[in-house]
């Protein structure tokens, strides 16, 4: 090996694992004068100089093949996720460029908020679709926009009542034709009637399974194609 690969090696290496001129002389017990001169070219290290560095610093430096080059690789890869690291922890030091940093942040936290937000939305939509079952939309004005009913497996016979009564504050009038229940108590079969200002109809449909959803919807909309629909509503 000749002394000037391995100075370049050497600074490499040290650079590499986030060491100092001084960290590799405290390590290795040579002085620090001597580890700048070996840098810098000035002095051709012996052979026991560069034992002793390899050995401090875990690094064959007599091995010219390969390996080397994948463990200085591997080395920089670590240096760089310290330098993301080291960026990380500088945008949260608001002594230097402090109004570039509180915006960045300040958007950051917008994005996060909002994105929370709608995940927890997307949840409680799930939620509302499975277990709610009168949806109420509004317009602007506070006018209503349109009304879903739905009729799932959760439900129980004092839902069934709730449900009825809750509709009668929209001018809608529902008659249970038939309703059957599980060993739970929870809805198996349904047969009902809506009379609704916009539509009237009936459908019977079976429960027992917790994905099937039944129902129907008045929509008040002045655009809407489809005022009322019943059964195989789109929910």
């Amino acid at each position: 090996m000749e002394k000037l690969e391995f100075r370049t090696k050497l600074i490499e290496v040290r650079k590499a694992k986030g060491l100092t001129q001084v960290d590799v002389a405290e390590k290795s017990r040579i002085t620090v004068r001597t580890i700048q001169r070996i840098e810098s070219g000035i002095v051709k290290p012996r052979a026991f100089t560069i034992k002793i560095i390899s050995e401090t610093l875990g690094f064959d430096f007599y091995d010219s093949s390969d390996i080397c080059h994948d463990v200085i690789l591997n080395q920089n890869s670590k240096l760089k996720r310290h330098t993301i690291f080291w960026y990380v922890k500088d945008l949260f030091n608001l002594k230097t460029n402090t109004m570039k940093k509180i915006s960045i942040l300040s958007t950051t936290s917008l994005i996060i908020v909002l994105g929370l937000f709608s995940f927890n939305s997307e949840i409680f939509a799930q939620t509302s679709n499975k277990k709610n079952s009168i949806t109420v939309q509004k317009n602007m004005d506070k006018s209503i926009k349109r009304i879903d009913v739905r009729f799932t497996n959760y439900l129980t016979y004092d839902s069934l009542i709730s449900i009825k009564n809750h509709l009668k504050a929209y001018d809608i009038k529902i008659n249970y034709k038939k309703i059957e229940f599980d060993e739970d108590n929870r809805l198996k079969d349904i047969s009902l009637e809506a009379f609704t200002k916009l539509g009237s109809g009936s459908f019977s449909m079976p429960l027992s399974d917790i994905t099937k959803t039944g129902g129907f919807f008045v929509d008040y909309s002045k655009n809407t194609k489809t005022k009322f629909c019943i059964g195989g509503c789109d929910l």
